[in-house]
């Protein structure tokens, strides 16, 4: 299975995810609050194909929390669907940046979760500061990876 593609002009990092017993309620649905989860491991493969994990990031002294999450659910998974995580960096701003997020059914192309997350970024104390040179450097990297794929 590919780590990433480039679709519509994006560089996406592509995952998957085995639902387990633990992740459904009682309806035998994964309970929503899961998805923010599978968002995460969406945008930690992001950062880490781009060679700069959170913990290179955080090792600098920059720290990025959700400010913002959004989800609307269209299908529901079920306990071992095999779901297909995309990540894409979608919105870089003055002192925050956002991931989109699209999940699927590992095989079908129905689209059953879209998401997004907010991230400010604050330094050790917690203050908001412009995004540093060196991680707009590390974000704007994407687009070398659409250039080597001859799209860009």
């Amino acid at each position: 299975m590919e780590d990433f593609i480039i679709e519509n002009g994006h560089f996406k990092t592509v995952t998957h995810y085995r639902v387990l017993y633990a992740d459904t309620d009682l309806m035998g649905i994964v309970n929503n609050a899961h998805y923010f989860r599978f968002f995460e491991q969406g945008r930690g493969e992001f950062l880490r194909t781009l060679d700069y994990p959170y913990s290179k990031i955080e090792e600098r002294g920059i720290r990025t929390p959700l400010t913002e999450a959004w989800a609307h659910y269209y299908l529901p998974f079920r306990y071992d669907d095999l779901i297909r995580v995309e990540c894409w960096l979608a919105q870089v701003k003055n002192a925050s940046f956002r991931f989109d997020y699209h999940l699927y059914l590992e095989g079908s192309p129905k689209l059953h979760v879209a998401g997004r997350t907010l991230h400010a970024t604050v330094n050790l104390e917690g203050k908001v500061v412009k995004i540093p040179d060196w991680l707009s450097a590390i974000l704007e990297s994407r687009n070398e990876k659409i250039r080597q794929a001859g799209l860009g």
